[in-house]
Protein backbone atom coordinates (compact mmCIF):
# COMPACT_ATOMS: atom_id res chain seq x y z
CA UNK A 1 0.00 0.00 0.00
CA UNK A 2 3.05 2.27 0.46
CA UNK A 3 3.69 2.82 -3.26
CA UNK A 4 0.00 3.37 -3.87
CA UNK A 5 -0.41 5.85 -1.02
CA UNK A 6 2.76 7.85 -1.75
CA UNK A 7 2.01 8.21 -5.45
CA UNK A 8 -1.74 8.70 -5.03
CA UNK A 9 -1.21 11.78 -2.84
CA UNK A 10 0.73 13.50 -5.60
CA UNK A 11 -1.54 12.32 -8.38
CA UNK A 12 -4.60 13.36 -6.38
CA UNK A 13 -3.28 16.91 -6.28
CA UNK A 14 -2.81 16.80 -10.06
CA UNK A 15 -6.25 15.32 -10.58
CA UNK A 16 -8.02 17.88 -8.42
CA UNK A 17 -6.16 20.65 -10.25
CA UNK A 18 -7.30 19.22 -13.57
CA UNK A 19 -10.82 18.82 -12.29
CA UNK A 20 -10.80 22.46 -11.20
CA UNK A 21 -9.76 23.57 -14.67
CA UNK A 22 -12.36 21.26 -16.15
CA UNK A 23 -14.99 22.65 -13.81
CA UNK A 24 -14.24 26.21 -14.92
CA UNK A 25 -14.39 25.06 -18.53
CA UNK A 26 -17.68 23.19 -18.25
CA UNK A 27 -19.33 26.08 -16.40
CA UNK A 28 -18.07 28.51 -19.02
CA UNK A 29 -19.40 26.50 -21.92
CA UNK A 30 -22.66 25.73 -20.10
CA UNK A 31 -23.37 29.45 -19.92
CA UNK A 32 -22.10 30.61 -23.30
CA UNK A 33 -21.80 27.72 -25.76
CA UNK A 34 -24.64 25.97 -27.58
CA UNK A 35 -25.26 22.66 -25.72
CA UNK A 36 -25.48 20.91 -29.07
CA UNK A 37 -21.86 21.79 -29.85
CA UNK A 38 -20.79 20.52 -26.44
CA UNK A 39 -22.83 17.38 -26.95
CA UNK A 40 -20.83 16.76 -30.11
CA UNK A 41 -17.52 16.82 -28.21
CA UNK A 42 -18.92 14.37 -25.66
CA UNK A 43 -20.08 12.16 -28.52
CA UNK A 44 -16.52 12.18 -29.88
CA UNK A 45 -15.24 10.84 -26.55
CA UNK A 46 -17.90 8.13 -26.38
CA UNK A 47 -17.11 6.89 -29.88
CA UNK A 48 -13.35 7.02 -29.27
CA UNK A 49 -13.62 4.90 -26.13
CA UNK A 50 -15.65 2.27 -27.97
CA UNK A 51 -13.16 2.28 -30.87
CA UNK A 52 -10.35 1.93 -28.33
CA UNK A 53 -12.04 -1.08 -26.72
CA UNK A 54 -12.54 -2.74 -30.09
CA UNK A 55 -9.12 -1.83 -31.51
CA UNK A 56 -6.76 -2.97 -28.79
CA UNK A 57 -8.08 -6.56 -29.13
CA UNK A 58 -7.57 -7.14 -25.41
CA UNK A 59 -3.83 -6.46 -25.66
CA UNK A 60 -3.67 -3.64 -23.09
CA UNK A 61 -5.36 -5.73 -20.41
CA UNK A 62 -2.98 -8.53 -21.32
CA UNK A 63 0.03 -6.22 -20.95
CA UNK A 64 -1.13 -5.03 -17.52
CA UNK A 65 -1.56 -8.63 -16.39
CA UNK A 66 1.68 -10.15 -17.71
CA UNK A 67 4.15 -7.25 -17.71
CA UNK A 68 5.64 -8.23 -14.29
CA UNK A 69 6.98 -11.45 -15.86
CA UNK A 70 8.68 -9.50 -18.62
CA UNK A 71 10.05 -6.99 -16.11
CA UNK A 72 11.55 -9.75 -13.95
CA UNK A 73 12.84 -12.10 -16.66
CA UNK A 74 13.98 -9.84 -19.51
CA UNK A 75 16.07 -6.69 -19.91
CA UNK A 76 14.11 -3.75 -21.31
CA UNK A 77 15.43 -4.00 -24.91
CA UNK A 78 14.12 -7.59 -25.19
CA UNK A 79 10.63 -7.03 -23.74
CA UNK A 80 8.42 -7.61 -26.73
CA UNK A 81 5.00 -7.41 -25.11
CA UNK A 82 4.60 -3.70 -25.87
CA UNK A 83 5.59 -4.29 -29.49
CA UNK A 84 2.90 -6.98 -29.63
CA UNK A 85 0.38 -4.49 -28.20
CA UNK A 86 1.21 -1.95 -30.91
CA UNK A 87 0.81 -4.55 -33.67
CA UNK A 88 -2.55 -5.76 -32.35
CA UNK A 89 -3.81 -2.20 -31.90
CA UNK A 90 -2.81 -1.37 -35.48
CA UNK A 91 -4.72 -4.35 -36.84
CA UNK A 92 -7.73 -3.60 -34.67
CA UNK A 93 -7.89 0.05 -35.66
CA UNK A 94 -7.75 -0.78 -39.37
CA UNK A 95 -10.77 -3.04 -38.86
CA UNK A 96 -12.59 -0.28 -36.96
CA UNK A 97 -11.83 2.21 -39.71
CA UNK A 98 -13.57 -0.14 -42.13
CA UNK A 99 -16.50 -0.18 -39.71
CA UNK A 100 -16.83 3.60 -39.95
CA UNK A 101 -17.56 3.28 -43.65
CA UNK A 102 -19.66 0.15 -43.30
CA UNK A 103 -22.03 1.66 -40.70
CA UNK A 104 -22.18 5.19 -42.10
CA UNK A 105 -25.76 4.84 -43.37
CA UNK A 106 -26.94 3.41 -40.04
CA UNK A 107 -25.41 6.33 -38.13
CA UNK A 108 -27.09 8.84 -40.44
CA UNK A 109 -30.43 7.10 -39.90
CA UNK A 110 -30.09 7.02 -36.10
CA UNK A 111 -28.63 10.47 -35.50
CA UNK A 112 -29.49 12.51 -38.58
CA UNK A 113 -32.76 13.94 -37.22
CA UNK A 114 -31.93 14.87 -33.62
CA UNK A 115 -28.12 15.17 -33.86
CA UNK A 116 -27.23 16.63 -37.23
CA UNK A 117 -23.69 17.59 -36.17
CA UNK A 118 -22.84 13.89 -35.81
CA UNK A 119 -23.52 13.46 -39.53
CA UNK A 120 -21.72 16.67 -40.50
CA UNK A 121 -18.49 15.77 -38.68
CA UNK A 122 -18.72 12.00 -38.84
CA UNK A 123 -15.33 11.30 -40.44
CA UNK A 124 -13.49 13.51 -37.94
CA UNK A 125 -14.15 10.65 -35.53
CA UNK A 126 -11.51 8.49 -37.24
CA UNK A 127 -8.37 10.56 -36.48
CA UNK A 128 -9.73 11.53 -33.05
CA UNK A 129 -10.21 7.85 -32.17
CA UNK A 130 -6.75 6.93 -33.45
CA UNK A 131 -4.97 9.50 -31.29
CA UNK A 132 -7.08 8.54 -28.29
CA UNK A 133 -6.19 4.87 -28.78
CA UNK A 134 -2.46 5.55 -29.08
CA UNK A 135 -2.43 7.84 -26.06
CA UNK A 136 -4.09 5.19 -23.86
CA UNK A 137 -1.65 2.55 -25.16
CA UNK A 138 1.40 4.62 -24.20
CA UNK A 139 -0.29 5.72 -20.97
CA UNK A 140 -0.62 2.10 -19.82
CA UNK A 141 2.92 1.37 -20.93
CA UNK A 142 4.07 4.24 -18.74
CA UNK A 143 2.14 2.89 -15.76
CA UNK A 144 3.94 -0.43 -16.14
CA UNK A 145 7.25 1.42 -15.87
CA UNK A 146 5.92 2.79 -12.55
CA UNK A 147 5.81 6.22 -14.19
CA UNK A 148 2.27 7.34 -13.44
CA UNK A 149 2.68 11.00 -12.50
CA UNK A 150 3.34 12.51 -15.92
CA UNK A 151 0.67 10.64 -17.93
CA UNK A 152 -1.89 11.45 -15.24
CA UNK A 153 -0.83 15.10 -15.41
CA UNK A 154 -1.29 15.05 -19.19
CA UNK A 155 -4.70 13.38 -18.96
CA UNK A 156 -6.07 15.38 -16.06
CA UNK A 157 -4.46 18.80 -16.54
CA UNK A 158 -3.01 18.96 -20.06
CA UNK A 159 -6.19 17.78 -21.77
CA UNK A 160 -8.38 20.23 -19.88
CA UNK A 161 -6.04 23.15 -20.58
CA UNK A 162 -6.20 22.30 -24.27
CA UNK A 163 -9.98 22.13 -24.15
CA UNK A 164 -10.26 25.44 -22.27
CA UNK A 165 -8.05 27.19 -24.83
CA UNK A 166 -10.09 25.82 -27.73
CA UNK A 167 -13.41 26.81 -26.15
CA UNK A 168 -12.15 30.34 -25.49
CA UNK A 169 -10.93 30.68 -29.07
CA UNK A 170 -14.32 29.45 -30.26
CA UNK A 171 -16.22 31.80 -27.94
CA UNK A 172 -14.24 34.85 -29.07
CA UNK A 173 -14.71 33.99 -32.75
CA UNK A 174 -11.09 33.08 -33.46
CA UNK A 175 -12.26 29.63 -34.58
CA UNK A 176 -15.29 28.84 -36.67
CA UNK A 177 -17.24 25.69 -35.83
CA UNK A 178 -15.49 23.56 -38.50
CA UNK A 179 -12.10 24.89 -37.34
CA UNK A 180 -13.00 24.19 -33.72
CA UNK A 181 -13.99 20.59 -34.49
CA UNK A 182 -10.82 20.05 -36.55
CA UNK A 183 -8.69 21.42 -33.70
CA UNK A 184 -10.55 19.32 -31.15
CA UNK A 185 -9.72 16.26 -33.23
CA UNK A 186 -6.02 16.82 -32.45
CA UNK A 187 -6.12 17.26 -28.66
CA UNK A 188 -4.96 13.70 -27.97
CA UNK A 189 -2.32 13.95 -30.69
CA UNK A 190 -0.63 16.71 -28.67
CA UNK A 191 -0.78 14.66 -25.47
CA UNK A 192 0.55 11.60 -27.28
CA UNK A 193 3.54 13.51 -28.60
CA UNK A 194 4.38 14.86 -25.15
CA UNK A 195 4.10 11.44 -23.53
CA UNK A 196 6.30 9.74 -26.13
CA UNK A 197 8.91 12.48 -25.71
CA UNK A 198 8.77 12.05 -21.91
CA UNK A 199 9.25 8.28 -22.12
CA UNK A 200 12.14 8.77 -24.52
CA UNK A 201 13.86 11.28 -22.22
CA UNK A 202 13.34 8.95 -19.25
CA UNK A 203 14.98 6.10 -21.16
CA UNK A 204 11.81 3.98 -20.90
CA UNK A 205 10.85 3.97 -24.57
CA UNK A 206 12.65 0.67 -25.05
CA UNK A 207 10.98 -2.49 -26.30
CA UNK A 208 11.25 -5.14 -29.00
CA UNK A 209 9.21 -6.51 -31.88
CA UNK A 210 11.13 -9.82 -31.85
CA UNK A 211 9.33 -12.70 -30.14
CA UNK A 212 10.99 -13.44 -26.79
CA UNK A 213 11.33 -16.66 -24.81
CA UNK A 214 8.90 -15.29 -22.21
CA UNK A 215 6.24 -14.76 -24.87
CA UNK A 216 6.73 -18.31 -26.15
CA UNK A 217 6.41 -19.64 -22.61
CA UNK A 218 3.32 -17.59 -21.73
CA UNK A 219 1.71 -17.61 -25.18
CA UNK A 220 -1.04 -20.09 -24.38
CA UNK A 221 -2.04 -18.35 -21.15
CA UNK A 222 -1.90 -14.95 -22.82
CA UNK A 223 -4.08 -16.01 -25.75
CA UNK A 224 -6.66 -17.59 -23.43
CA UNK A 225 -6.64 -14.52 -21.19
CA UNK A 226 -6.92 -12.18 -24.16
CA UNK A 227 -9.69 -14.05 -25.95
CA UNK A 228 -11.82 -14.30 -22.83
CA UNK A 229 -11.49 -10.76 -21.51
CA UNK A 230 -11.66 -8.98 -24.85
CA UNK A 231 -15.40 -9.41 -25.24
CA UNK A 232 -15.89 -8.33 -21.65
CA UNK A 233 -13.82 -5.19 -22.21
CA UNK A 234 -15.89 -4.25 -25.25
CA UNK A 235 -19.15 -4.83 -23.40
CA UNK A 236 -17.88 -2.79 -20.46
CA UNK A 237 -17.04 0.21 -22.65
CA UNK A 238 -20.30 -0.01 -24.59
CA UNK A 239 -22.19 -0.22 -21.29
CA UNK A 240 -20.32 2.85 -20.02
CA UNK A 241 -21.24 4.88 -23.12
CA UNK A 242 -24.67 3.54 -24.02
CA UNK A 243 -26.26 6.35 -22.01
CA UNK A 244 -24.70 8.99 -24.28
CA UNK A 245 -25.60 7.10 -27.45
CA UNK A 246 -29.21 6.49 -26.40
CA UNK A 247 -29.71 10.09 -25.26
CA UNK A 248 -28.06 11.62 -28.34
CA UNK A 249 -30.08 9.50 -30.77
CA UNK A 250 -33.44 9.89 -29.00
CA UNK A 251 -33.22 13.30 -27.30
CA UNK A 252 -30.46 15.03 -29.28
CA UNK A 253 -26.94 16.25 -28.54
CA UNK A 254 -28.28 19.04 -26.30
CA UNK A 255 -29.71 16.63 -23.75
CA UNK A 256 -26.59 14.52 -24.19
CA UNK A 257 -24.57 17.43 -22.85
CA UNK A 258 -27.06 18.09 -20.03
CA UNK A 259 -26.47 14.50 -18.95
CA UNK A 260 -22.72 15.00 -19.34
CA UNK A 261 -22.85 18.21 -17.28
CA UNK A 262 -24.68 16.42 -14.46
CA UNK A 263 -22.37 13.42 -14.68
CA UNK A 264 -19.32 15.69 -14.50
CA UNK A 265 -20.53 17.02 -11.16
CA UNK A 266 -20.87 13.50 -9.77
CA UNK A 267 -17.54 12.48 -11.34
CA UNK A 268 -15.87 14.67 -8.73
CA UNK A 269 -16.61 11.84 -6.30
CA UNK A 270 -14.62 9.34 -8.38
CA UNK A 271 -11.42 11.38 -8.61
CA UNK A 272 -9.50 9.54 -5.85
CA UNK A 273 -10.45 6.18 -7.38
CA UNK A 274 -8.93 6.95 -10.75
CA UNK A 275 -5.49 7.56 -9.30
CA UNK A 276 -5.56 4.62 -6.87
CA UNK A 277 -6.59 2.24 -9.67
CA UNK A 278 -3.89 3.45 -12.07
CA UNK A 279 -1.19 2.95 -9.44
CA UNK A 280 -2.64 -0.24 -7.92
CA UNK A 281 -2.78 -2.35 -11.10
CA UNK A 282 0.97 -3.07 -11.46
CA UNK A 283 1.32 -3.50 -7.67
CA UNK A 284 -1.54 -6.02 -7.55
CA UNK A 285 -0.18 -7.88 -10.57
CA UNK A 286 3.18 -8.22 -8.81
CA UNK A 287 1.51 -9.37 -5.58
CA UNK A 288 -0.44 -12.06 -7.43
CA UNK A 289 2.77 -13.20 -9.10
CA UNK A 290 4.40 -13.52 -5.66
CA UNK A 291 1.20 -14.99 -4.13
CA UNK A 292 1.23 -12.29 -1.45
CA UNK A 293 -2.39 -12.60 -0.29
CA UNK A 294 -1.79 -10.56 2.85
CA UNK A 295 -0.78 -7.51 0.79
CA UNK A 296 -3.69 -7.99 -1.60
CA UNK A 297 -6.15 -8.20 1.29
CA UNK A 298 -4.65 -5.10 2.88
CA UNK A 299 -4.92 -3.12 -0.36
CA UNK A 300 -8.51 -4.32 -0.78
CA UNK A 301 -9.62 -3.22 2.70
CA UNK A 302 -7.77 0.06 2.85
CA UNK A 303 -8.75 1.13 -0.65
CA UNK A 304 -12.41 0.44 0.13
CA UNK A 305 -12.29 2.26 3.45
CA UNK A 306 -10.42 5.29 2.11
CA UNK A 307 -12.45 5.71 -1.05
CA UNK A 308 -15.77 5.21 0.77
CA UNK A 309 -14.78 7.87 3.31
CA UNK A 310 -14.03 10.40 0.58
CA UNK A 311 -17.03 9.48 -1.58
CA UNK A 312 -19.56 9.91 1.24
CA UNK A 313 -18.02 13.28 2.08
CA UNK A 314 -18.16 14.50 -1.51
CA UNK A 315 -21.67 13.21 -2.25
CA UNK A 316 -22.97 14.85 0.93
CA UNK A 317 -21.46 18.21 -0.02
CA UNK A 318 -22.72 18.01 -3.59
CA UNK A 319 -26.30 17.04 -2.78
CA UNK A 320 -26.57 19.54 0.09
CA UNK A 321 -25.64 22.43 -2.20
CA UNK A 322 -26.73 21.43 -5.71
CA UNK A 323 -29.92 23.51 -5.87
CA UNK A 324 -28.30 26.62 -4.38
CA UNK A 325 -25.30 26.25 -6.69
CA UNK A 326 -27.47 26.05 -9.79
CA UNK A 327 -29.34 29.17 -8.65
CA UNK A 328 -26.08 31.04 -8.02
CA UNK A 329 -24.71 30.14 -11.45
CA UNK A 330 -27.99 31.18 -13.14
CA UNK A 331 -27.69 28.37 -15.65
CA UNK A 332 -29.99 27.81 -18.60
CA UNK A 333 -33.18 26.09 -17.30
CA UNK A 334 -32.39 23.08 -19.51
CA UNK A 335 -29.65 22.07 -17.07
CA UNK A 336 -32.06 21.73 -14.14
CA UNK A 337 -33.29 18.53 -15.77
CA UNK A 338 -29.93 17.04 -14.80
CA UNK A 339 -30.29 17.51 -11.02
CA UNK A 340 -31.80 14.03 -10.42
CA UNK A 341 -29.01 12.62 -12.57
CA UNK A 342 -26.47 14.07 -10.14
CA UNK A 343 -28.01 12.12 -7.25
CA UNK A 344 -28.20 8.77 -9.04
CA UNK A 345 -24.75 9.08 -10.58
CA UNK A 346 -23.40 10.22 -7.22
CA UNK A 347 -24.81 7.13 -5.52
CA UNK A 348 -23.32 5.03 -8.32
CA UNK A 349 -19.92 6.58 -7.59
CA UNK A 350 -20.24 5.81 -3.88
CA UNK A 351 -21.14 2.19 -4.67
CA UNK A 352 -18.12 1.82 -6.97
CA UNK A 353 -15.79 3.43 -4.43
CA UNK A 354 -17.08 1.24 -1.59
CA UNK A 355 -15.86 -1.90 -3.36
CA UNK A 356 -12.32 -0.52 -3.52
CA UNK A 357 -10.06 -2.13 -6.11
CA UNK A 358 -12.09 -5.36 -6.35
CA UNK A 359 -12.22 -5.15 -10.13
CA UNK A 360 -8.47 -4.74 -10.38
CA UNK A 361 -7.87 -7.63 -7.95
CA UNK A 362 -9.93 -10.06 -10.02
CA UNK A 363 -8.60 -8.66 -13.30
CA UNK A 364 -4.94 -9.20 -12.36
CA UNK A 365 -5.45 -12.62 -10.72
CA UNK A 366 -5.47 -16.09 -12.25
CA UNK A 367 -9.24 -15.97 -11.86
CA UNK A 368 -9.56 -13.09 -14.28
CA UNK A 369 -12.51 -14.86 -15.96
CA UNK A 370 -14.60 -13.60 -13.06
CA UNK A 371 -13.96 -10.07 -14.29
CA UNK A 372 -15.29 -11.20 -17.63
CA UNK A 373 -18.46 -12.65 -16.09
CA UNK A 374 -19.05 -9.62 -13.87
CA UNK A 375 -18.63 -7.39 -16.91
CA UNK A 376 -21.16 -9.48 -18.80
CA UNK A 377 -23.60 -9.11 -15.90
CA UNK A 378 -23.02 -5.36 -15.82
CA UNK A 379 -23.49 -5.03 -19.57
CA UNK A 380 -26.57 -7.26 -19.57
CA UNK A 381 -28.20 -4.71 -17.27
CA UNK A 382 -26.65 -1.41 -18.36
CA UNK A 383 -27.21 -1.69 -22.11
CA UNK A 384 -30.90 -2.73 -22.28
CA UNK A 385 -31.86 -0.81 -19.12
CA UNK A 386 -30.33 2.43 -20.46
CA UNK A 387 -32.38 2.14 -23.63
CA UNK A 388 -35.54 1.10 -21.79
CA UNK A 389 -35.28 3.57 -18.89
CA UNK A 390 -34.47 6.42 -21.27
CA UNK A 391 -37.79 5.83 -23.00
CA UNK A 392 -39.61 5.71 -19.65
CA UNK A 393 -37.88 8.43 -17.61
CA UNK A 394 -35.64 10.42 -19.99
CA UNK A 395 -32.06 11.14 -18.92
CA UNK A 396 -32.94 10.41 -15.29
CA UNK A 397 -33.65 6.85 -16.39
CA UNK A 398 -30.15 6.50 -17.82
CA UNK A 399 -28.69 7.44 -14.44
CA UNK A 400 -30.95 4.94 -12.66
CA UNK A 401 -29.85 2.18 -15.03
CA UNK A 402 -26.19 3.00 -14.39
CA UNK A 403 -26.69 2.83 -10.62
CA UNK A 404 -28.37 -0.58 -10.84
CA UNK A 405 -25.64 -1.99 -13.08
CA UNK A 406 -22.92 -0.73 -10.72
CA UNK A 407 -24.53 -2.50 -7.77
CA UNK A 408 -24.83 -5.79 -9.67
CA UNK A 409 -21.28 -5.67 -11.04
CA UNK A 410 -19.83 -4.83 -7.63
CA UNK A 411 -21.71 -7.63 -5.89
CA UNK A 412 -20.53 -10.23 -8.40
CA UNK A 413 -16.88 -9.34 -7.77
CA UNK A 414 -17.41 -9.08 -4.02
CA UNK A 415 -19.12 -12.47 -3.88
CA UNK A 416 -16.34 -14.20 -5.80
CA UNK A 417 -13.45 -12.74 -3.78
CA UNK A 418 -15.17 -13.68 -0.54
CA UNK A 419 -16.08 -17.19 -1.69
CA UNK A 420 -12.71 -18.02 -3.27
CA UNK A 421 -10.22 -16.23 -1.00
CA UNK A 422 -12.27 -15.10 2.02
CA UNK A 423 -11.34 -11.54 1.02
CA UNK A 424 -13.84 -8.81 1.71
CA UNK A 425 -13.25 -5.09 2.20
CA UNK A 426 -15.97 -4.20 4.68
CA UNK A 427 -15.62 -3.79 8.44
CA UNK A 428 -17.70 -2.29 11.20
CA UNK A 429 -16.18 1.05 10.30
CA UNK A 430 -17.84 0.82 6.86
CA UNK A 431 -21.28 0.99 8.50
CA UNK A 432 -20.17 3.79 10.81
CA UNK A 433 -18.97 5.89 7.86
CA UNK A 434 -22.28 5.47 6.00
CA UNK A 435 -24.40 6.26 9.08
CA UNK A 436 -22.18 9.21 9.94
CA UNK A 437 -22.57 10.60 6.42
CA UNK A 438 -26.37 10.28 6.50
CA UNK A 439 -26.59 11.83 9.95
CA UNK A 440 -24.30 14.72 9.05
CA UNK A 441 -26.34 15.38 5.90
CA UNK A 442 -29.66 15.60 7.74
CA UNK A 443 -28.20 17.91 10.37
CA UNK A 444 -26.64 20.23 7.76
CA UNK A 445 -29.78 20.39 5.62
CA UNK A 446 -31.73 22.02 8.47
CA UNK A 447 -29.71 25.15 7.71
CA UNK A 448 -31.89 27.13 5.32
CA UNK A 449 -31.22 30.84 4.92
CA UNK A 450 -32.51 33.09 2.17
CA UNK A 451 -29.14 33.94 0.64
CA UNK A 452 -27.90 30.98 -1.48
CA UNK A 453 -24.24 31.91 -0.96
CA UNK A 454 -24.66 31.88 2.82
CA UNK A 455 -26.60 28.64 2.60
CA UNK A 456 -23.80 26.92 0.68
CA UNK A 457 -21.09 28.17 3.04
CA UNK A 458 -22.93 27.32 6.28
CA UNK A 459 -24.04 23.89 5.09
CA UNK A 460 -20.55 23.04 3.86
CA UNK A 461 -18.87 24.07 7.10
CA UNK A 462 -21.43 22.21 9.21
CA UNK A 463 -21.24 18.98 7.22
CA UNK A 464 -17.43 18.96 7.02
CA UNK A 465 -17.06 19.75 10.72
CA UNK A 466 -19.38 16.96 11.85
CA UNK A 467 -18.40 14.31 9.32
CA UNK A 468 -14.70 15.07 9.01
CA UNK A 469 -14.26 15.66 12.73
CA UNK A 470 -15.87 12.32 13.61
CA UNK A 471 -13.86 10.40 11.00
CA UNK A 472 -10.61 11.72 12.44
CA UNK A 473 -11.63 11.61 16.11
CA UNK A 474 -12.79 7.99 15.95
CA UNK A 475 -10.12 6.89 13.44
CA UNK A 476 -12.68 5.55 11.00
CA UNK A 477 -10.12 5.64 8.16
CA UNK A 478 -6.43 4.89 8.69
CA UNK A 479 -5.34 6.63 5.51
CA UNK A 480 -7.37 9.77 6.28
CA UNK A 481 -6.01 9.89 9.81
CA UNK A 482 -2.44 9.37 8.61
CA UNK A 483 -2.85 12.08 5.98
CA UNK A 484 -4.30 14.45 8.59
CA UNK A 485 -1.44 13.79 11.00
CA UNK A 486 1.16 14.22 8.28
CA UNK A 487 -0.25 17.35 6.63
CA UNK A 488 -1.97 19.20 9.47
CA UNK A 489 -0.36 18.20 12.73
CA UNK A 490 3.16 18.44 11.32
CA UNK A 491 2.52 22.06 10.41
CA UNK A 492 1.28 22.88 13.89
CA UNK A 493 4.50 21.77 15.55
CA UNK A 494 6.72 24.65 16.69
Amino acid sequence: MGIIRSQSIRTSIITFLGFGIGGITILLVAKYVDPEVMGLTRFFISVATVVYALSHLGSITMMNKFYPWYRDLLPAPKRDIFGLVLILCGIGFLLCTGGFFLFQDLIIKKFGTKSAYVVDYYFYLIPFSLFYLLFVVFENFSYNQYKSIFPIMLKEVGLRVEQLVLYLLFLFGALSLPQFVMSYTLVYAVLLGLLIFYLYRQGDLVFSFSVSSVTRKLAKRMVTFNATLYLGAVISVVAANIDNFSISSRDGLKMGFVFEFATYVSTFILLPQRNVVAIAIPVLAANWKNRDMASIGNIYRRSSNTMLTYSVLLLGLIWLNVQNTFDILALNPIYYAGIPVILYMGLKAVVEMSFGVASQITGTSNYWRVEFYSTLALGAIAIPFNIWFNKLFGIQGNAMANLISAIVGGMVRFGFLYYQFKLQPFTRRTLYIILLGIGSYFIAQFIDVANPWSNVILRTITFCAIYGGAVIAFRLSDDVTEAFNKIIKSRLKP
